[in-house]
């Protein structure tokens, strides 16, 4: 059976950019307080790439880096992480600190770290690290908050957004042994989505969140879009329009293509070194997911980078 794998990576981190007041004023109110929402916040990723950059730990948190204004005028930098793993880490607050020092180091903000703890663990509760001898210490102390805290009748009643995606964080977690019963969770919230009142851009936001979140085998999926697809009849509010939908496959079809013409630039890399322009620009013009599997098998039999890029001006030939 094909493994199901949660995204809660990318979840995360894509609602918190586009949700970021929201995420503070539910997750971190006291801090919410204190900002200057007249000036608009600033995503940092490509900063965030560079304070992450020689992390050496296996990917399973998601980050996020913010510049806000406080209402004092002081500019701070505020890094998130979602840590979603469910086991004890010992290296979690000595990574929190490194992210920390480093974002100092590298830019000298002043820098708040704040975690959300997504594991399952209810005593795991890191919130400092520190080393030092005799008078001489470093310290560095970290908001966090357990996503276990939370009780499903407060999360229910509660309007914000992210109570949405907490519930969707902790369903997909207690029901990774049982997808038959994820996929009535995931038909449930998907349907509070509408309970809500949640505007029609929100309601979109929300379930690709879950949709990507709550990963289901196919079967339990295509049951689960049946059931969308009554509601959504019965309603008169389409989740997504026809345009929006053949948009997210023409998404899917592009990423696929992307992924392939990018195995072939390794391999044949591996094999013959630098690869020239003009080949990686011509196997670019190529879309048929039929010819790109043929090119890669072809690039372990061609003997040359010349004879290569003849397939490839054969088969831009055909398609013309």
């Amino acid at each position: 059976m094909t493994e199901i794998t949660a995204n809660y990576d990318e979840t995360w981190k894509e609602a918190i950019g586009d949700y970021f007041q929201s995420f503070l004023t539910f997750f971190y109110p006291e801090i919410y307080q204190h900002i200057d929402w007249n000036k608009p916040p600033i995503s940092l990723d490509k900063e965030l790439e560079q304070i992450t950059a020689s992390a050496e730990t296996e990917k399973r948190y998601a980050d996020k880096l913010f510049q806000v204004w406080l209402l004092d005028e002081q500019q701070i930098w505020i890094l998130i992480h979602v840590e979603v793993q469910s086991q004890y880490d010992q290296e979690f607050s000595q990574r929190m600190f490194i992210y920390n020092y480093r974002a100092f180091d590298l830019y000298h903000k002043p820098v708040i770290s704040l975690a959300i703890l997504g594991d399952e663990s209810k005593s795991w509760r890191p919130n400092s690290y520190q080393y030092g001898l005799g008078d001489s210490e470093v310290k560095i102390k970290f908001s966090i908050v357990k996503l276990l805290d939370y009780q499903w009748e407060d999360l229910a009643q509660s309007h914000n957004l992210f109570a949405i995606v907490v519930m969707a964080h902790l369903k997909t977690k207690a029901t990774t042994s049982n997808l038959t019963e994820r996929e009535q969770w995931k038909w449930n919230l998907t349907r509070l989505l509408y309970e809500k009142g949640y505007n029609r851009k929100e309601i979109a936001d929300l379930y690709k969140v879950i949709d990507l979140m709550m990963a289901l085998p196919e079967a339990l999926q295509f049951s689960f879009e049946e059931k969308l697809t009554q509601y959504q009849e019965e309603r008169k509010m389409p989740l997504l329009t026809n345009i929006e939908k053949r948009a997210l496959a023409r998404g899917k079809e592009i990423g696929a293509k992307e992924t392939s013409q990018q195995s072939i630039f390794d391999l044949l890399e591996i094999r013959f070194g630098t690869l020239p322009e003009s080949l990686i620009q011509s196997l670019k013009q190529i879309d048929d997911m039929i010819v790109l599997k043929q090119l890669h098998l072809q690039t372990i039999s061609v003997n040359s980078l010349e004879e290569f890029q003849q397939l490839i001006d054969s088969n831009l030939t055909n398609e013309n």
